[in-house]
């Protein structure tokens, strides 16, 4: 059996860290494991510290000095390149859309994590994923899209959950008459909230019981704009005056009528949320890797209904979550003109799905309880761990 290389003593990365944000909780937990691992690292973004747990900011002050270091070093060498004694991780969105910093960077290694819904890359684009020496993708479908333009190296590692803050535990009994539907992620079109209001104001006529439980806030509130592109809901959300979108008379407008907004929580915050649902539904049109709120959904042990398409195939299995299986093709919009691959779900499916876990909630729980023992299988513990000897 060969040895497995050893991990890096440094590892610097443009990955934002924060409790509010996918990428920024995905920073935040590769530099939490990275320093469980012995690993410090060279954050080259300011972390957001008032989003972050007392516990999580205790531990990533460690990483403070050294960011200090470095924010200076690209301060001082602003139009030139810093060239770094470690591997670097840059975070790659669609496109290979990278990070602005002051200036440029280079590692001894440069590996790129790349997150993307976009099934057609520009030659621009291509360009900068073979500069780079690795590339590690959050999904399957991510990494067939790559391969397919001719860039090599790489690999899969998915995204992870935290076991101390997602999973199954008592409920408060403050919802125990009703039937509560969770959807979480920022509110978009390619997010599929749309199809969820759809499915939940049917579901209501039939069950009065049935409250939607709902976390769409985010800093990008112009990406709701196109929520009413496929023809599902009657306009898009208007922002309140204190600045945040104002979900109440917009879903009183699609004659959803029992819900409860939950506002924007810190991902330290979100499992206790999670754990008063009786299901979670999440009917994404696409997902770059596997989608952050599905597995805390299936890690907390909330029998979960989840679109069949992208990312999501990495994390989907009869026996452990309700997948939608009819997918349909996507209308493409001005921000989304790419959709190949994407996924449209059926919303009669979605219907009838929510009817099985009201009726049998002894399979909901079945299910529910292997997707806890699965999520465990891929705790950021161990999605950090094979993170770090991709950069060996």
């Amino acid at each position: 059996m060969t040895d497995q290389p050893l991990p890096p003593r440094r590892v610097a990365m443009t990955l934002p860290v924060d409790a509010c944000t996918g990428w920024g909780v995905y920073g935040l937990n590769v530099a939490l494991q990275s320093l469980a691992r012995g690993v410090m690292p060279v954050l080259l973004k300011a972390p957001h510290w008032t989003s972050l747990s007392p516990f999580h900011g205790g531990i990533l002050a460690a990483a403070g000095p050294t960011h200090q270091q470095v924010t200076q070093a690209m301060a001082e060498r602003a139009g030139q390149t810093l060239a770094l004694n470690c591997p670097l991780v840059i975070a790659f969105g669609n496109q290979f859309q990278g990070p602005t910093l002051p200036c440029a960077v280079e590692g001894t290694r440069n590996v790129g994590i790349v997150v993307s819904e976009c099934s057609k890359l520009t030659p621009q684009a291509v360009e900068v994923g073979k500069r780079l020496d690795h590339i590690v993708t959050g999904s399957a479908w991510n990494a067939h899209i790559l391969r397919r333009h001719g860039l090599h190296g790489v690999a899969v590692v998915t995204q992870g959950i935290d076991p101390a803050l997602f999973f199954p535990g008592p409920r408060s009994g403050l919802w125990k008459n009703h039937f509560v539907i969770f959807s979480g992620g920022k509110l978009e079109y390619r997010k599929g909230q749309d199809i969820v209001i759809a499915a939940v104001r049917a579901f209501q006529r039939r069950h009065p019981d049935a409250i939607l439980a709902l976390a769409w806030h985010s800093a990008w509130n112009e990406l709701m704009e196109e929520i009413p592109s496929a023809s599902l809901v009657e306009g898009a959300p208007a922002i309140g005056p204190n600045g945040q979108i104002d979900f109440s008379a917009w879903l009183h407008r699609n004659d959803v009528h029992g819900f409860l907004d939950l506002g924007m929580p810190f991902n330290w915050q979100v499992g206790t949320l999670l754990r008063e649902a009786d299901v979670a539904l999440l009917p994404s049109r696409a997902e770059g890797a596997t989608n952050f709120v599905a597995m805390e959904c299936l890690a907390s042990g909330v029998p979960t209904i989840l679109s069949a398409n992208t990312g999501h195939l990495d994390i989907i299995s009869d026996d452990i979550c309700y997948p939608l299986r009819e997918q349909g093709p996507v209308r493409p919009t001005p921000r989304s003109p790419d959709v190949e691959g994407w996924g449209e779900s059926s919303v009669d499916e979605i219907m009838d799905t929510l009817e099985r876990i009201y009726r049998d909630r002894t399979d909901a729980r079945r299910r529910a309880a292997a997707a806890v023992q699965a999520m465990r299988r891929i705790s950021w513990e161990n999605q950090v761990g094979q993170l770090l000897q991709e950069l060996a």
